[in-house]
């Protein structure tokens, strides 16, 4: 092969690289945290006159945005508890404390989920409160990964 021919196979090498490098960081842009903000409205909401679907468009917002601390603390609070869980010896009750943690901070994220819907249904009828418990009821997975079930299970149940 001459010289001029290696040179060039070398050349549309490095540049098919570049280009699934593009393609790659591109696609992971498109995935990144910021992502929720740009996706689409559910189909429900599509239906919905313009100052519904802005109401419901801008309370789901505030919900994302206020709950990205408590999730970002669920998430570090996972990772303690799961290091205690693969620690040399294994520290039950620390660990039932993170686990604990976890519930109550889940349960904090699902409290301002219910009261943005109770906002969102005082303004909404009965036809459209019934598509949006049904949103509720099935909600759309993200690309962020916080559509994955990273969770210790069901919380525990609390005798009276």
């Amino acid at each position: 092969m001459s010289k001029k021919m290696k040179i060039l196979i070398l050349c549309s090498l490095l540049l098919n690289v570049l280009l699934i490098g593009i393609f790659i960081g591109h696609a992971s842009h498109r995935m990144g945290r910021g992502h929720f903000m740009k996706r689409h409205l559910p189909e429900f909401a599509m239906k919905l006159p313009e100052d519904k679907k802005t109401l419901f468009s801008d309370t789901m917002k505030k919900v994302h945005l206020e709950n990205r601390e408590i999730h970002k603390k669920i998430q570090e609070t996972r990772e303690r508890a799961l290091k205690i869980l693969t620690a040399p010896e294994f520290d039950e009750t620390a660990y039932q404390v993170h686990v604990d943690e976890v519930h109550q901070l889940r349960g904090m994220m699902m409290q301002r989920l219910a009261e943005a819907a109770k906002e969102l249904a005082e303004h909404f009828n009965q036809e459209e409160r019934k598509a949006l418990a049904e949103h509720l009821r099935h909600p759309p997975r993200f690309s962020t990964g916080e559509g994955r079930r990273h969770h210790f299970g069901p919380p525990p149940h609390k005798l009276p």
